[in-house]
């Protein structure tokens, strides 16, 4: 707790330091979006509890973000932003879910590098009942290798505090390193990151460490004058619980292990400026040594969006 006290802090102080005081020339931009559509979801779940209802439904989606950006100078950057996400499911009422997320995200480049932090927090409810509040802060720093190629190491830490079940509170420290190679014009870029977490729960039987590998393809065209993009990513981790305990599926007092892997694929497709439609696919394979962890799910949504 006295780390994240203290990371939070270099983060809060790093972004006031950057945001004060602001002269009446400076660069501000605002933008914002909403988002309706239907997603239809084969397991319905609660991935922070890591817990599936084995049922299929189809759930109405409205997301809705705002930010503002503040470029003081050409090396100084200041955003803050807030989102909203709605999900209710025609008849899984107990997961109908709402989530909500503000940050503060400041960077200064200094040459071929840039030095940043950013600050989140995030409430959710399940079922219009306050379920789990997250504070986040992260350092971190971006540099330029050639032309085209990036690389950004960063590390964050985490509250979460549950509101019904506090046995499942937890502090956790993530480190990474993402490179980042863009080509074709910029049009394409391919990102893969190394991921290294360590969460500690109040009850130790949920306390873990997780390397974790992630890649991601990005495209942009145009055909037929109407712009478009689409996305592939996948994501992998382990999960190495610390306490032993009896799982389901290893009698004796054994360490709890999940594997994780995700696969994903986005679809944008600009009708105008401001209106464009949006498919995506998932699907998660969430393997584990707990019965109760152990599930799959595929997710289909389609929305459209409309931006300015």
């Amino acid at each position: 707790m006295a780390t994240f006290i203290r990371i939070k802090a270099a983060a809060a102080a790093l972004c006031l330091c950057f945001s004060l005081p602001m002269p009446a020339n400076d660069n501000i931009s605002f933008s914002a979006s909403a988002r309706a559509g239907l997603e239809q979801q084969s397991n319905v779940n609660i991935s922070a509890l890591e817990q599936a209802s084995g049922q299929a439904d189809v759930a109405r989606l409205f997301e809705a973000d705002a930010r503002i950006q503040w470029q003081s100078t050409p090396a100084l950057r200041v955003e803050a932003g807030y989102s909203l996400q709605d999900k209710n499911y025609r008849q899984a009422d107990d997961f109908d879910s709402r989530l909500q997320l503000a940050h503060l995200d400041a960077s200064y480049q200094i040459g071929a590098h840039s030095l940043g932090s950013n600050f989140y927090y995030a409430k959710a409810d399940i079922a219009q009942t306050p379920f789990l509040t997250l504070k986040q802060a992260s350092l971190y720093s971006m540099h330029s290798i050639g032309a085209s190629r990036f690389i950004r190491p960063s590390i964050t830490l985490s509250e979460k505090i549950f509101d019904q079940i506090s046995q499942r509170n937890a502090s956790n420290t993530s480190a990474s390193i993402q490179t980042f190679w863009f080509f074709a014009q910029a049009q394409r870029f391919v990102t893969l990151g190394l991921h290294y977490e360590d969460e500690s729960s109040r009850d130790n039987a949920f306390s873990y460490l997780a390397p974790g590998l992630s890649v991601r393809f990005s495209a942009r065209w145009s055909l037929w004058q109407f712009e478009q993009q689409v996305q592939f990513g996948a994501k992998w981790s382990q999960r190495r619980y610390t306490a032993r305990t009896a799982t389901d599926n290893n009698a004796d007092n054994s360490r709890r292990r999940d594997n994780h892997s995700q696969f994903d694929a986005h679809w944008q497709l600009n009708l105008s400026k401001n209106l464009a439609t949006l498919i995506k696919l998932e699907h998660g394979n969430f393997s584990s040594t707990l019965a109760s962890a152990d599930y799959r799910e595929t997710r289909g949504a389609l929305a459209l969006q409309l931006s300015f």
